[in-house]
């Protein structure tokens, strides 16, 4: 054990919470009953739901134990006997309330054991959570929120934060036409992530010599950004400073809506895209050399979709078994031959002064071909998808608590 031996002899950043999550509507505990290294415990709503006693300890986030959310932790699994089980278990004043047989006192908040309960139904609310899936009509009702409404730290924000987290895609209407308003932009979501690719912020023109596709009037085929590092960024920041009025129209394409479209019609392509690695690359001489392996559709524990990894323009030569390489191409064929079609694209013009938000491990962008010398110029950068998760989460506890710890989708 720590020669500290408890959270009260640091000075934490966080206030000590306990077992508690503050909210003010959940059922208490009216019963509890020891049944060897389990707890039986009932709540004022007529739940009845069990505990391990083991998980029950470890979970123990009194100042003596400590409290993973800071990092600041004295009891861990290894100093957890197996055999674990509390002396005394009460319901006082609404907690559940446990005497351990070293004397250690133990007390859990009614919200808490609510909120972190692992019985069947507790686990399907937190697993309920389903993305809005989308094709080119999205283009007619896009979702859409009012820089001073996302910004207002309450419910304009997480409004915007869940058509984000839902449509993996928001735009932002007048955000302004200060170069400034990018980084307040990315600001909203999380701290902007620097790239050797990209560097900090992103000046996305048409240049007399190009070190990247973007900054041409070429046509950019949907796809996800540095689809080549291990972890691609997670969400995308654009800020249009200047469009022009013929061609330079954005385009959208849902990863998830792909997928399951790939599911239904062709489950041989989808399941090599969700077993098979295909390699991506990207390297500029004496600088960087990047590459990476992974499948180009990640699912979750529950086989529902977690991320998208593609970009065809990066591909680089497959690299799996002889008996594997004709049908993986065929899959990504399948793949990209729906994110080419206009049934799945939704096609939109940017305008100055708004901004788009585009969760990069689900929604693909690109662009149609424009004059070079108009002058278009849009502003990128990247915020990882967890400081944005997090923020939501946060923000969703205090306003929407019940739905604050759903498994969002962790990425490709």
């Amino acid at each position: 054990m720590s020669e500290h031996g408890a959270v009260g002899g640091i000075t934490t950043y966080n206030p000590h919470l306990g077992n508690r999550l503050g909210i003010a509507d959940a059922p208490a505990v009216i019963g509890t009953v020891i049944d060897g290294r389990h707890v039986h415990v009932t709540f004022a709503d007529a739940r009845q739901r069990t505990y391990s006693a083991q998980w029950l300890r470890h979970c123990c986030w009194c100042p003596e134990c400590g409290n993973p959310a800071d990092g600041i932790r004295f009891t861990t699994v290894a100093s957890i006997p197996p055999d674990i089980a509390p002396a005394h278990a009460g319901a006082c004043n609404g907690d559940l309330v446990l005497t351990w047989p070293d004397g250690h006192c133990s007390t859990y908040g009614s919200d808490w054991l609510a909120a972190n309960a692992y019985d069947d139904e507790a686990r399907q609310r937190r697993a309920d959570w389903q993305p809005t899936t989308w094709r080119a009509e999205l283009a007619d009702d896009f979702p859409t929120v009012d820089w001073a409404d996302a910004s207002d730290g309450g419910a304009g924000q997480l409004h915007a934060y869940r058509l984000l987290a839902s449509y993996g895609i928001v735009r932002i209407d007048n955000l302004g036409g200060d170069p400034a308003c990018t980084e307040q932009l990315a600001n909203l979501v999380g701290p902007i992530h620097e790239t050797t690719v990209y560097g900090r912020i992103y000046d996305v023109r048409a240049e007399p010599v190009a070190k990247l596709g973007a900054k041409t009037g070429m046509a950019q085929a949907p796809h996800i950004d540095d689809a080549f590092y291990y972890s691609p960024p997670g969400i995308d920041i654009f800020h249009c400073l200047v469009n022009t009025d013929v061609g330079g129209m954005s385009t959208y394409v849902d990863g998830f809506a792909i997928a399951e479209s790939l599911r239904a019609a062709e489950p041989d392509a989808f399941e090599a895209l969700t077993t098979l690695p295909v390699t991506h690359v990207r390297r500029h001489p004496g600088e960087i050399n990047l590459r990476s392996r992974s499948p180009v559709i990640r699912l979750d524990e529950f086989g529902r979709l977690s991320g998208i990894r593609y970009f065809d323009r990066a591909l680089g030569p497959l690299d799996v078994p002889p008996s594997d390489v004709d049908r993986l191409y065929d899959a990504i064929r399948a793949y990209s031959n729906r994110m080419l079609s206009p049934e799945f694209t939704a096609a939109i013009r940017v305008e100055p002064g708004q901004g788009v938000l585009i969760d990069n491990h689900r929604v693909m962008h690109g662009r149609t071909e424009f004059d070079p010398a108009s002058g278009r110029h849009i502003r990128l950068c990247h915020v990882p998808r967890d400081e944005f998760h997090g923020r939501l989460r946060e923000l969703s506890l205090r306003l929407d608590p019940w739905r604050h710890d759903q498994h969002l989708p962790q990425g490709s």
